[in-house]
């Protein structure tokens, strides 16, 4: 049973009207870019934003609008009034704005669709005291009774006497994935953690391939309890894990995280290799990075992590800093279109009628072009990961589905990489999807590779790729490595250059000045020492 504490208290009406005033601005921006088909910023990022004042709260009225956009539109479609209403004010919205991006033909819209959520489907507390800026709640509020008799209505065609029934048949949804969570090996153990879960009332159970993943049923909200805020548990894809337990570092190894902010996979490096071991995490983005600090010491891994803010491309695999490096991590910028299924992007195209949607021609070639800079930098840094002297396994991912990105990677990369004595490797034997045989890429090489299948798989799209050499093939042959934790390097190197060793013939102790002033006891025998 949950705590007290736990339960969730039923929001002010403060709460309730700034939650619905960011919701609304939040589903019109999104719809306006779906609209025009154009790759605006997701569900997550609005609702995250800083900006918004309660963002859980938010981003669940955000989404829950988003799926019943379509049905809300046919009870308009029944209630001519409302429609009517609806779309003058769209239009004039349209005019007021002179066609410059669209936008404020669909804030009256998002006011509208959030207000008629509520109002039908969701929380009708205090709901006559919203009032908006664009005019959308009037067009509900003068035709409340008319959409709940086309309500009525539409559940008598469909068969149901509830609206939660009417709901099951009739609203869209994202991608429902299980809800996972690593334990953090460096704090708790997988027994001890799933122990706690259990007396909390929570159902939950180990992954079948990664065996620190804890299980829990779809919609299992994780974010309050104790052991997620205090870094014993990390609230962590399934498919985000894949790569670290992919790539396999041995303890006591020194990694490199090429692309490392937010940090989930960096710590999940760190739990890998222990205490004695240690992880570079580069990242060009300095407040990604500060994140990532923070979570390395939320998870008690920042004796293990060296975070710099720096572009990995511009680190000399010669310097002597990384010579202990023997596994490199790269989960580079990709199109992200593994996570599209989750991220709401169908939700929103569903939600749009054909009417809705604007013809931008230039639309496929624009995403070919993005897809194909993101593919170029993909395989630099790929090659960049090759050139350091003592790495024996690299591990190259990404959450796209897209060819481009993942085998074509691969391939166009192989040369470089048998040049420096690298093969592909069997990643994960035990996982049953694996990648795409192409030109240049035989099925062998793809049998090597893993993909992820955002419906199939009970979590978003992804794809991994293990490169491997014989540490035969390395620098110095895997003899004679420096310390691994650069953390504890560094320390130590500090520290001596902070307080010398002294030649004990030279030394001279601090009593010997107080013996030379003849500094006398109260007992009038030798000077007090001022150190024993």
């Amino acid at each position: 049973a949950m705590s007290a504490s736990s339960r969730k208290r039923k929001p002010d009406a403060a709460t309730l009207l700034e939650t619905r005033t960011d919701a609304a601005r939040i589903v019109s921006a999104l719809l306006a870019a779906a609209s025009r088909r154009q790759r605006g910023s997701s569900i997550k990022s609005l609702t995250l934003a800083a900006n918004v004042q309660h963002k859980r709260a938010t981003h669940a009225v955000t989404c829950e609008t988003i799926k019943r956009v379509k049905i809300i539109k046919r009870l308009f479609a029944e209630c001519a009034d409302a429609s009517g209403a609806l779309e003058a004010l769209a239009s004039d919205a349209r005019t007021v704005s002179k066609g410059k991006d669209g936008d404020d033909a669909w804030r009256a819209r998002g006011e509208a669709y959030v207000y008629a959520y509520d109002l039908m489907f969701g929380d009708s507390r205090q709901l006559d005291r919203w009032r908006g800026n664009d005019g959308g709640c009037d067009v509900v509020r003068d035709n409340a009774v008319a959409l709940k008799e086309a309500l009525e209505r539409a559940m008598a065609r469909e068969g149901v006497k509830t609206v939660k029934e009417f709901e099951d048949k009739s609203v869209a949804s994202a991608a429902r994935y299980s809800r996972t969570a690593r334990v953090n090996t460096l704090k708790t153990t997988v027994d001890e953690a799933m122990e706690a879960f259990r007396e909390d009332g929570y159902e939950c159970a180990v992954d079948s391939l990664i065996d620190t993943l804890l299980v829990f049923p779809a919609g299992t909200d994780l974010h309050a309890h104790e052991l997620v805020k205090t870094g014993a548990v990390v609230l962590q894809g399934r498919a985000s894990c894949l790569p670290a337990v992919a790539l396999a570092p041995e303890r006591g190894w020194a990694c490199i995280d090429g692309c490392a902010a937010p940090g989930n996979k960096t710590t999940q490096l760190a739990a890998l290799v222990g205490r004695e071991g240690g992880v570079y995490a580069f990242d060009a983005d300095a407040r990604r990075l500060k994140r990532l600090k923070e979570n390395a010491a939320t998870t008690g891994s920042q004796g293990i992590i060296r975070a710099k803010c720096q572009d990995f491309l511009t680190v000399d695999p010669g310097n002597t800093v990384y010579a202990s490096v023997r596994a490199l991590l790269l989960d580079p910028s990709c199109s992200g279109s593994g996570t599209e299924v989750n991220r709401g992007d169908i939700m929103l195209r569903d939600a749009l009628d054909e009417d809705d949607v604007e013809e931008i021609d230039a639309e496929a070639d624009a995403d070919e072009e993005r897809v194909d800079k993101l593919a170029a930098f993909q395989k630099s840094v790929l090659k960049h990961a090759f050139c350091f002297p003592e790495v024996e396994r690299v591990s190259y991912s990404t959450c796209s589905v897209h060819e481009k990105e993942n085998e074509e990677v691969v391939r166009d990369v192989m040369d470089v990489a048998v040049e420096h004595g690298f093969k592909l490797a069997h990643a994960l034997p035990k996982w049953h999807r694996r990648g795409v045989a192409i030109d240049g890429l035989s099925t062998e090489d793809a049998r090597c590779l893993i993909r992820a299948d955002p419906i199939e798989d009970d979590m978003e799209g992804f794809f991994v790729a293990i490169f491997e050499r014989d540490v035969e093939r390395t620098r110095s042959k895997g003899i004679g490595l420096p310390a691994s934790n650069p953390n504890a390097a560094e320390s130590a190197l500090q520290h001596k250059k902070k307080r010398p060793v002294l030649d004990a013939s030279t030394a001279r102790p601090v009593y010997a000045a107080a013996k030379s002033s003849k500094k006398k006891s109260k007992s009038g025998g030798k000077p007090t020492p001022l150190f024993r």
